[in-house]
């Protein structure tokens, strides 16, 4: 029999835990999942509840409806998937938002929370040829417009072949602006006349691609259909010879030219055993001949612009040259005696040529100098993303800074001299909803000055909207709060003019410079 003071202690423990370092678990929940375009209620809904190491899950009724009891106290995050639909939480109706937690408060349950999912879209069509005969094995890829670096670019979401009576289907696409293109690439030998005279045209729905966005046509959460003519056009032939290797398995491929899609397909040239090629089937155009091959462990690569007229090109020489390697050292400036740490020093080459690149680099002894390895010619930016308390001076290649620029960079570029200093600033300040309430946020902070290469510093807010930035450079920034970084086109100077409210704030070596309100932004749709 339980004697009346152990009684009264586990009742002190059960009233008490959260004094005693336990969190409350009385807390509750409940909501309903919604359809983002229509409203209608979803069931069979899957909604998952996280927070304090602990996570639970429930569906959804016929009504849409979910209710959690019993939960943590605190912050939490919920979080809803639906096949056919794209995953949300609550306050997050787009791709890429932030997933906003929500504070669970002792003997206070949360009613009515919505969730909103947003419908993947499906594209189907039909490919016919000019004499209204159906095309089987014609690759069509959706091309969606997405933000890189700062820049839209066009980039694969999807892809399928045409079946044997011409028809495709690509579903699971998520709400934006697309381009569908009929691309047969050449992997398709059907595409080709056996002479190589002709090839079946290539083309792209609404297009062209090198338009951008603006010829791109909206898709969320619907069927589209686009149907294709593809119409036999006049075609030329490459000819020429491989050089720089004895090893098989050579491949040459010809690549169109063109900076505004990602994920290019390329066209097979086929190859003799002493090395000629030849690439049947080629409309007008610019491309690029390339070639890779390792040997021995040593990266051979070549690329070769071409300009295709109307006549064959013959005597076309590709010759692989071994990849070359680009050397540099850092150099510390502190004035707080403090040591650098190398293992926190992260260095990324990077080309807007998708086809230029290298391998990966090696520190030297000391950790005081590097090497990248098995570079191919092309031009090139360096990004330094050291941790604290250091940020990137400098990264100075033959009297010019590559880390504000890019520059031309071959075997013989000479070394990178990198500077890191420590006399780095803060800022700090609080984000705020279009109501003027505290809301957990993304966080961009920018240079006010390079805005062709400037990078940004993305964090996330508190629940209070509270966020701190720390170990900047000082200088003049500028600090955004959107709901979705990813498509913010911070190289975009007109882009940024129309969409955003920046709050402008100096940072100065040694203080934490106070940012007023910052009003989060929602990213327009293109």
């Amino acid at each position: 029999m339980t004697s009346p003071a152990l009684t009264l202690l586990a009742c002190l423990v059960t009233l008490c835990g959260p004094c005693m370092g336990e969190p409350a678990s009385n807390c509750a929940i409940d909501g309903v999942v919604v359809n983002a375009t229509t409203g209608e209620a979803i069931p069979r809904a899957h909604v998952t509840v996280m927070g304090m190491n602990v996570q639970s899950g429930t569906s959804t009724d016929n009504q849409g409806r979910w209710i959690f009891s019993g939960l943590a106290c605190g912050q939490t995050q919920v979080i809803a998937t639906r096949p056919g639909f794209i995953q949300g939480s609550l306050g997050q109706p787009r791709v890429g938002a932030v997933f906003r937690p929500v504070i669970l408060s002792r003997d206070s349950p949360l009613h009515d929370a919505k969730i909103s999912l947003s419908p993947q879209a499906v594209v189907t069509g039909k490919v016919i040829d000019d004499e209204g005969d159906p095309m089987m094995n014609v690759t069509i890829t959706t091309m969606a417009a997405r933000v890189t670096d700062g820049r839209r670019t066009f980039q694969g979401q999807g892809s399928a072949n045409t079946n044997d009576l011409g028809e495709y289907r690509i579903a699971g696409l998520p709400a934006g602006k697309y381009i569908v293109c009929a691309q047969s690439a050449g992997f398709n030998m059907n595409v080709v006349d056996a002479a190589g005279d002709s090839r079946v045209q290539e083309h792209c729905y609404p297009g062209p691609v090198e338009a951008g966005a603006a010829s791109a046509m909206e898709i969320a959460g619907n069927t589209a259909r686009v149907d294709f003519t593809l119409a036999r056009v006049p075609a030329v032939k490459i000819r020429g010879t491989l050089s720089g290797s004895s090893g098989h398995g050579v491949a040459v491929s010809l690549y169109k030219r063109l900076p505004n899609m990602a994920g290019r397909i390329g066209m097979p040239a086929t190859m003799a055993a002493d090395g000629r090629f030849e690439i049947r089937g080629v409309t007008p155009g610019q491309y690029v001949l390339s070639a890779d091959y390792w040997d021995s462990g040593k990266r051979l690569v070549a690329r070769v612009p071409v300009e295709v007229g109307g006549a064959d090109l013959d005597g076309v020489n590709v010759s692989l040259e071994p990849g070359f390697s680009l050397t540099g050292t850092v150099r510390i400036e502190s004035k707080k005696a403090t040591a650098a740490d190398p293992r926190q020093i992260n260095l990324i080459l990077k080309s807007s040529d998708q086809m230029a690149g290298g391998g990966q680099m090696t520190w030297g002894k000391g950790r005081d100098s590097f090497t990248i390895n098995e570079l191919t010619p092309g031009n090139y930016r360096l990004e330094c993303l050291p941790n604290g308390p250091f940020y990137l001076k400098s990264a100075t290649l033959g009297g010019r800074d590559i880390s504000k620029e890019e520059i031309p960079i071959t075997q013989a570029a000479g070394s990178v001299e990198v500077v890191l200093s420590d006399e780095t600033g803060a800022l700090e300040g609080q984000v705020e909803d279009s109501e003027g309430k505290p809301i957990a946020s993304w966080v961009m902070v920018l240079p006010a000055s390079d805005q062709a290469v400037r990078q940004p510093r993305n964090i996330i807010s508190g629940a209070d909207g509270h966020f701190t930035v720390p170990n900047l450079a000082p200088g003049k920034y500028q600090v955004f709060a959107w709901d979705d970084p990813q498509q913010v086109e911070y190289a975009n100077s007109d882009w940024m003019q129309r969409n955003s409210a920046p709050v402008s704030v100096t940072v100065e070596a040694g203080q934490t410079a106070q940012v007023s309100k910052i009003r989060q932004k929602t990213i327009p749709t293109l």
